[in-house]
């Protein structure tokens, strides 16, 4: 990736967004390229602990970076962004953003999630919940398509990894949108995906990235 940042830090605030080019300032002030710069000690903790971490790439912007895993509950994690956005995920799909504008607020994946885990597919039913640009939640609901495209290895950090890949593609009322997902023959999580988080931010890669090369 061209760009390379480290995403490790405390929990980030909710970041209203008046325009979209207030919303597009706000993730290039997060996702940008430049050396890291270490300025809170919970940020010194994760990288001593070794935390886990992801490679995050926005396709429409050319932004990329790494976010950090600061925390699990009950199957929800958070992965932050040096300057606090955060992603929240389950099990592998995003469910919701803060701080990267144009916000994906919530999603209810859980049906998406075990088709595609589960390699069995199906039809399934997703609903998302957006902030727009008057700081209002609008929400919608996805009728989804899951499909099993067979064998195929995801590339981590240069290196193939057995892997079968799973497609969702959803519809709504002028919404269509298509989701690629990795899920690792040994252990079975996803380890790789193209989700789409929205208008705004549209589709962005996610890769984990192995314990041992940090």
């Amino acid at each position: 990736m061209k760009h390379l940042i480290l995403a490790l830090c405390g929990a980030a605030l909710l970041l209203g967004c008046t325009n979209d080019n207030d919303s597009l300032r706000q993730l290039r002030q997060v996702v940008q390229p430049g050396k890291v710069v270490v300025s809170d000690p919970r940020v010194e903790r994760l990288i001593e602990t070794k935390a886990p971490r992801k490679q995050v790439s926005f396709e429409r912007n050319d932004l990329a970076g790494v976010v950090a895993l600061e925390s699990r509950r009950d199957g929800i994690e958070t992965w932050l962004s040096v300057d606090g956005a955060t992603l929240i995920m389950q099990e592998g799909m995003v469910i919701g953003t803060r701080g990267f504008g144009g916000g994906l607020m919530a999603s209810d994946v859980a049906q998406s999630l075990d088709a595609v885990l589960s390699g069995q597919g199906g039809y399934t039913l997703r609903f998302h919940s957006f902030l727009n640009g008057n700081d209002e939640t609008v929400l919608r609901s996805y009728k989804c398509e899951v499909k099993s495209l067979g064998s195929n290895p995801a590339t981590i950090l240069g290196e193939l990894v057995p892997a079968r890949q799973m497609t969702e593609t959803c519809r709504s009322l002028g919404q269509v949108f298509v989701n690629s997902y990795w899920v690792a023959e040994a252990g079975g999580g996803i380890i790789q995906s193209r989700q789409w988080l929205g208008d705004f931010l549209g589709s962005v890669t996610l890769r984990d990235i192995p314990q041992d090369a940090f």
